[in-house]
């Protein structure tokens, strides 16, 4: 669980409803602050480096060991990339490239959100990209290269990729409720997932959508796995009903960003934000129980309005329990947590929300 967003003390958090305030200092971290009031207001801190010229769009982020992270950044198909961080919460040393082994060049575009498994003493990273259509030179709508992938890490680090073919078109025919923006560019409401999380009680990864959005409803397809080491196919997947989650209106419609299933809790983070470009409404973060009946409880945090927070992920840093937030403007966040911590602790939140 999110222990009380910067329980007792954080990085780059402020203690204010005031907006602006947690920007990031000139030596890369903000004051620590105790959390006193409502609502906090969270910034990133930048990576400080490019990668071949451009910002880290850095979509979602996992533990890899203590202190050690890896992130996913969309504009790169065929590597992630390694965040080690200092005990306090700062970054150690330059951003470590990690080959994706075994995939075909160009095999995926767009990748979005990586789920964490591990199954039969492996450890697997299932990465999704966003399944999106896009305009060709002559105006037609393509399809770039989409699909899953399941990245076995070995034990010396090293990642081997294989992607599923054909998952798309499978999905798109499991799932009547995406006929009708299979070929509809996502400004417009088409296909895009930026969510993927594995439910361990469904043996499923969760695909959260971007866009569509129907009713206001933010939706999470379970695609359950039958084999997490068999054959890497269609064959091997299920389709289970979708889920629908309610969340608070913001005035503008909003979409699934990132989901993050928690290792030792049944319960997911969901960041939401503008579903598409030309909307407005701002990132938030909320907790779901993973029931069907999609009910959520929103943290009382704001990010600033620079932030572009895509990935989320619980980890430990130093030995102690921390949040890591990464950001598609190229940078990062920790926020620290404390085992046992009950969520009386906690910030209000959504009344709607019903714990197991």
């Amino acid at each position: 669980m999110l222990i009380a967003l910067c329980a007792a003390y954080a990085t780059g958090c402020s203690k204010t409803n005031r907006p602006g305030v947690g920007k990031s200092s000139a030596n890369g971290l903000s004051n620590s602050a105790q959390l006193k009031s409502d609502t906090i207001t969270i910034d990133s801190i930048p990576f400080g480096e490019l990668n071949g010229g451009d910002v880290y769009n850095a979509s979602d982020i996992i533990p890899l060991a203590d202190s050690r992270f890896l992130f996913c950044d969309n504009n790169t198909s065929d590597a992630l990339f390694e965040l080690d961080l200092t005990p306090d919460g700062r970054k150690k040393g330059p951003l470590i490239r990690r080959p994706l082994q075994g995939l075909a060049p160009d095999a995926v575009s767009d990748i979005e959100d990586m789920a964490l498994v591990e199954d039969g003493g492996r450890r697997y990273v299932f990465i999704t990209s966003s399944m999106q259509v896009k305009k060709a030179r002559n105006d037609s709508l393509v399809v770039p290269p989409s699909g899953v992938l399941r990245v076995t890490i070995n034990q010396d680090d090293s990642l081997s990729a294989e992607n599923t073919p054909g998952f798309r078109d499978w999905l798109i025919g499991a799932y009547p409720q995406l006929a009708a923006s299979a070929r509809v560019r996502p400004k417009d409401g088409g296909l895009n997932i930026e969510g993927l999380a594995w439910d361990k009680s469904r043996r499923a990864l969760l695909f959260g959508l971007r866009t569509p959005v129907p009713d206001g409803k933010l939706m999470i397809l379970p695609v359950k796995v039958k084999n997490i080491a068999g054959p890497w196919s269609t064959s091997n997947l299920e389709a289970l009903p979708p889920i629908y989650l309610s969340i608070e209106a913001v005035g503008d419609e909003q979409g699934i960003r990132c989901l993050d299933n928690g290792r030792d809790r049944d319960t997911f983070l969901v960041i939401t934000g503008k579903a598409t470009h030309h909307t407005e409404a701002p990132f938030s973060l909320y907790e779901w129980n993973g029931n069907a009946d999609g009910a959520l409880r929103r943290f009382s945090i704001r990010f600033a309005k620079e932030m572009k927070p895509e990935g989320i992920t619980r980890g430990t840093i130093g030995g102690k329990t921390a949040f890591v937030i990464v950001d598609d403007g190229g940078g990062y966040q920790v926020i620290w947590g404390a085992n046992g911590l009950p969520y009386a602790s906690a910030p209000p939140l959504h009344s709607q929300y019903h714990g197991k």
